[in-house]
């Protein structure tokens, strides 16, 4: 005669890990940022702020790696690079506005703006 054996039924421990804090903002954030890389320095300073918070949440995360969800990390290295692009986009956008208005007002005095205005 043959004896069937049952499983026997362990407890097993799921374990849950934690969001890396702010990866989601750091993500919404740093697409933010690319977004509005054109509007006078809000994309530099949704940015900056991007990078800030997903340098130390960074730190946060190498302190205890085991202890958050490896697609947290992804997202927190996914806003991280976005805020990078865009606060170098916001940057490069904002340096060339600042230098049309200095060419543009530093070449004011070579036009006849007196002779095209007496001709209205």
């Amino acid at each position: 005669m043959s004896e069937t054996v049952q499983p026997s039924e362990e407890k097993k421990e799921i374990l849950v890990k934690e969001q890396v804090p702010n990866s989601t903002v750091v993500l919404v954030l740093g697409i933010l940022s690319i977004l509005f890389w054109c509007c006078w320095g809000i994309g530099l300073i949704l940015g900056v702020v991007g990078l800030i918070l997903g340098s130390k949440s960074k730190k946060i995360y190498n302190e205890d790696p085991e202890r958050y969800s490896v697609s947290s990390y992804k997202n927190l290295n996914a806003g991280w690079i976005c805020a990078m692009i865009g606060t170098i986009l916001a940057g490069i956008g904002l340096l060339i506005g600042i230098i049309g208005v200095l060419i543009g007002t530093g070449f004011m005095h070579f036009f006849p703006w007196e002779d095209l205005m007496n001709g209205f």
